[in-house]
């Protein structure tokens, strides 16, 4: 470890943050503000805070997860969201999505989700139940981006090879191929399957929802009993949803 000359490195700058709260704000407006993940060197330059100082409140908003710690750094955490700070993106999209679910639901008789992608994971945002009492509705439900349909949706719509590198890192390098090869599919029929993979007898099936200038920006999906529920005639149904909400997402821009 260096000495404590050395670890704060960067001294605050005039006019800086300077109570507590002020100093929490600065360092999640700068995480915010990267659109990705920030190391604590970073944010000490971005904030002009000392770097233990930042290394402290990051530690303590990463426990109460406020920020979420990656292999980059530190990106903003989920309880931001669970306390109702939501960012424009998803109350428009909520909006934008709610009739499509409502029919979605109406067509299918299953649980439809509304997710969006969080670190590794996906994250519910909306959900009406289905016939199958066991699978959740409430919003900020996790669920792994790596094995779900809406995760595959997502990723292989997403721009940022380092967001689906992350997610497919615990893969050996055979599956990490494979993985890929699934993206590659799903992007050209526009809609993902899990058959089993996520939770045992569910069957998933999701589709992309994309912005006006055409940025991935959540899924929406189907999921029943893999035994009573056909892939094949849901498929058309979620991927025509999907385009409905971004149709919707994008005239509400």
């Amino acid at each position: 470890m260096g000495s404590l000359a050395e670890w704060n490195t960067f001294p605050a700058r005039t006019g800086g943050p300077v109570s507590v709260l002020d100093r929490i704000v600065a360092i999640l407006d700068a995480v915010k503000a990267s659109e990705g993940s920030l190391s604590v060197t970073d944010l000490a330059q971005q904030t002009g805070l000392p770097k233990s100082t930042v290394s402290r409140l990051v530690a303590e908003l990463a426990a109460q997860r406020y920020l979420e710690r990656t292999q980059e750094g530190v990106t903003l955490g989920m309880r931001l969201f669970e306390l109702g700070a939501r960012a424009s993106l998803p109350r428009r999209l909520i909006g934008a999505a709610a009739p499509v679910i409502r029919q979605l639901r109406e067509m299918t008789g299953e649980r439809v989700g509304l997710w969006v992608h969080q670190g590794t994971d996906m994250v519910s945002v909306a959900a009406v139940a289905g016939r199958l009492p066991m699978l959740p509705t409430r919003a900020g439900m996790r669920t792994p981006a790596l094995t779900t349909a809406s995760g595959k949706a997502y990723l292989a719509f997403c721009s940022d090879p380092g967001v689906v590198d992350r997610v497919s890192a615990s893969l050996a390098d055979a599956d990490a191929d494979h993985f890929r090869d699934e993206l590659l599919h799903v992007r050209s029929a526009v809609v993902a399957t899990d058959m089993e993979d996520s939770y045992p007898g569910i069957l998933a099936v999701a589709s992309p929802v994309l912005s006006g200038d055409r940025v991935v920006v959540g899924a929406i999906s189907v999921a029943g009993p893999s035994g009573g529920m056909d892939p094949d005639r849901i498929a058309p149904l979620v991927r025509a949803a999907g385009t409905n909400v971004t149709r919707r997402l994008t005239a509400a821009a």
